[in-house]
């Protein structure tokens, strides 16, 4: 199953512009096909920033019309980002210009995610004993200096 599903890509975009994304003239099928390779593509994309620090397995669950549990700013920045491959796989060129800012919107919160200066509201990755892990890094804004004595 899928993390998103139609419902959320309405929100985002109206259906006369998802009909261009896909070029529409296939069948159905391939024209799923497109959407769910671009959602596969947006996920990855999401999960090497957020690996690090969360629990992926838990935020991109399937998608279930009952039981909805999945955070909302992770679907609007998973459709966001496929939004843009999907863009950029048409008219690389002629990308709208929100499209384009709503992407490097996400890309800059995920980073700030991903460094830890920014904590989201998503499931701690945890180990065997169910103790959260702290999967920091230490590092500096400040070029690496020789301090030989």
């Amino acid at each position: 199953m899928a993390f998103l599903d139609t419902s959320d890509w309405d929100v985002l975009i109206r259906e006369e512009i998802r009909d261009v994304l896909i070029e529409t003239g296939g069948d159905q099928a391939s024209q799923d096909s497109k959407f769910l390779k671009a959602e596969e593509m947006a996920i990855s994309q999401l999960k090497n920033f957020l690996y690090g620090h969360y629990d992926t397995d838990q935020i991109f669950i399937a998608y279930d019309a009952q039981n909805d549990t999945r955070n909302a700013h992770i679907v609007m920045t998973t459709i966001d980002c496929a939004l843009y491959h999907l863009y950029t796989s048409i008219a690389p060129e002629r990308i709208p210009e929100h499209r384009a800012t709503r992407y490097e919107d996400a890309l800059s919160w995920l980073k700030d995610v991903s460094r830890g200066k920014v904590a989201a509201d998503l499931p701690r990755k945890t180990d065997e004993a169910g103790e959260e892990e702290f999967g920091f890094r230490i590092s500096s804004e400040r070029a690496n200096e020789d301090n030989r004595w």
